[in-house]
């Protein structure tokens, strides 16, 4: 059985070798890139198990971006996608950046808080991947 593998995307280097070599050390196989443009030439190398995005990278809403655009692509929309982001402390400097993102569905299975602990990504990250494992029970 070949491992899952997760898409992080993050503009923090330091933040994505950390977390890679956190999920890699429990069995994951992990694709990294560092802004939503290169998220994009990741997913079209390989679509992966679930991706682990940052919110702000190369301009305020860049992950909100990559991740509606999942949501709403159907080749990409089974996805599983955790955002993990600190961008709710910026909520009352920056409303006007965000507010039109407030009315729309949520693109995401979890959201952790910056800055994350690891063990909390890696059981979101085993529920999320265990829940696409589910079988679907017939007439459902």
């Amino acid at each position: 059985m070949r491992p899952k593998t997760i898409l992080l995307v993050d503009d923090d280097r330091d933040l994505v070798a950390g977390v890679k070599a956190y999920l890699e050390a429990r069995g994951y196989q992990v694709i990294t890139a560092h802004s939503g443009a290169e998220a994009w030439e990741r997913l079209a190398e390989r679509l992966p198990d679930l991706v682990v995005l940052d919110i702000m990278m190369d301009y305020d809403t860049d992950g909100f971006t990559v991740a509606f655009k999942l949501h709403e692509t159907p080749e990409t929309a089974h996805i599983p996608v955790i955002i993990m982001s600190g961008f709710t402390k910026q909520l009352d400097t920056k409303t006007h950046v965000f507010e039109p993102m407030m009315y729309r569905d949520w693109p995401a299975a979890r959201f952790l808080e910056k800055p994350v602990k690891l063990a909390d990504l890696a059981a979101a990250v085993g529920e999320l991947l265990a829940e696409g494992e589910q079988p679907v029970a017939k007439g459902a």
